[in-house]
């Protein structure tokens, strides 16, 4: 559910750079016909693009991986479980559950309530539609699917300027539109694009009805006066195209705008620098940071921090196998074990004789247990007091680098890792046998206890495990 909800943050963005871009260079334009297929091509762009910003940012993107293996150097490990994570990711995940259940509750209310006046209505089959004529004079004229609503009274009164307007409504198949554009704002509901996109799609349609009408010959200021006189009427502002949709001043004003040039829609070009603007902003630390954690995130606050029904505790390790400089950029490799099933990468840096660089390019691959990471910086100095940083799963991992250097012979990168010991470290508690090295020394909140009595532990009372492989011990820290 959370990467779900990562993807739709990022569509939302996307959606909202191209809508303000949309309002800017083409809404007033009367091309409706265009406007609408822009309108349309911007949702699909924004949910099409959204896979390509995350595998951008490096978040939760597969790829493989190609490199020389060096001896393995252990960098780190701590942890109990699944990795830990932040409360506030949990909280964002039941807040937009919650929003997005109210959304589509308030949508079949209003889905059922259509198809409650049309059953009740009177139907009368005419070419291309069904006619519904309701006694309830609530409502203003609509159209739905392929059903025009209309009260007796205006058919007694035969008003053929709402016949056109309608039937260019179920023409057109507008009620898609409104479909796509609802189930858009159930997904994105946050998102205040998603609302103000659906208004204006409603606002093309309504244009290119009242176009329809004026072409057809009917007199525009005594259909201009038929819209404020059914302006009164109730209407179904999310799935159906109501003859009184709200904003009769453009409406209106609209209908004396000379017809746009074939040029004005040169005008769409303008969304192709706004989109990677937002493919951009995608890219700031803050903001991939904050869709990282959201999309590691579990709808149960305690569910990463259970442990496996066998009572097993797996450290996290992080091994650096390879460090390339080829002259134009460092790629530094990463094998991660045990981080759990949704691995994301969301920032990393690497500072060099005192320069820090921002990775320009994260890539992970994960099979099982084990996590490939590919971090890639611009520079191609001198190792010189290396050091790196990399944002996984929303926490920030060091890397002490200080062990590679060139060779000045071939110019490839290669390291000299401390002697390797027991790569692997599994835990077990109540009675069974761990898998670690025998000489290991073991404190539980800073006393030293023995491998006997640290399987005695039972695992809720732990709140971390730290394996400090430089002074070869185990730090076990209890839940106060």
């Amino acid at each position: 559910m959370g990467a779900f909800i990562s993807y739709c943050i990022v569509c939302g963005i996307v959606l909202l750079a191209l809508y303000l871009a949309y309002r800017l260079f083409l809404a007033g334009d009367n091309q409706h016909a265009f406007n609408r297929i822009v309108l349309l091509s911007i949702y699909a762009l924004s949910f099409a693009v959204a896979p390509f910003c995350l595998a951008l940012c490096g978040i939760g993107t597969p790829s493989q991986q190609h490199g020389i293996d060096l001896e393995e150097m252990v960098i780190s490990g701590e942890a109990v479980g699944a990795p830990s994570r932040p409360l506030w990711g949990t909280v964002a995940l039941w807040v937009y559950i919650g929003g997005m259940t109210l959304v589509t509750v308030k949508t079949a209310i209003v889905w059922l309530r259509l198809a409650r006046v049309i059953r009740r209505g009177k139907k009368i089959e005419r070419t291309g539609y069904t006619l519904v004529v309701t006694d309830n004079v609530e409502y203003a004229p609509f159209s739905w699917l392929r059903y025009i609503v209309i009260s007796a009274a205006d058919l007694e009164k035969g008003c053929s300027a709402i016949a056109a307007h309608e039937q260019k409504h179920i023409a057109c198949h507008h009620w898609v539109d409104l479909l796509v554009a609802q189930t858009v704002c159930i997904v994105n509901w946050f998102n205040p694009a998603a609302w103000l996109m659906r208004d204006e799609l409603m606002l093309v349609h309504e244009y290119q009805a009242d176009m329809a009408v004026i072409d057809g010959g009917y007199n525009p200021q005594e259909y201009q006066m038929l819209l404020i006189k059914k302006a009164v009427g109730a209407r179904f502002p999310s799935l159906a195209n109501s003859l009184n949709h709200s904003k009769l001043k453009k409406r209106i004003t609209m209908m004396y705008k000379a017809k746009s040039g074939a040029g004005s829609k040169i005008k769409a070009l303008a969304l192709v620098p706004v989109l990677a603007l937002a493919l951009g902003v995608t890219g700031v630390p803050v903001v991939r940071a904050a869709v990282t954690t959201i999309g590691s995130s579990e709808i149960s606050a305690n569910k990463s921090n259970e442990n496996s029904p066998d009572d097993q505790i797996t450290v996290r390790r992080f091994v650096v196998t390879n460090v390339n400089n080829d002259g134009r950029q460092t790629t530094v490799v990463v094998r991660a074990e045990n981080l759990g099933n949704i691995v994301t990468v969301s920032g990393g840096t690497f500072t060099n004789n005192g320069s820090t660089y921002r990775a320009n390019g994260l890539q992970t691959n994960t099979t099982d247990s084990l996590t490939v990471i590919k971090a890639v910086f611009p520079f191609s100095e001198e190792f010189n007091r290396s050091s790196m940083k990399l944002t996984v799963n929303g926490e920030e991992i060091p890397f002490e680098l200080d062990g590679f250097f060139r060779d000045s012979r071939s110019g490839v990168v290669v390291g000299t890792p401390t002697p390797s010991q027991d790569t692997r470290t599994v835990i077990f508690l109540n009675g069974s046998n761990s898998s670690f090295p025998a000489d290991m020394e073991i404190y539980l909140d800073n006393e030293r206890i023995t491998s006997e009595q640290m399987r005695e532990l039972s695992p809720q009372s732990i709140a971390s495990i730290t394996v400090d492989r430089q002074n070869n011990c185990i730090r076990i820290t209890s839940k106060q």
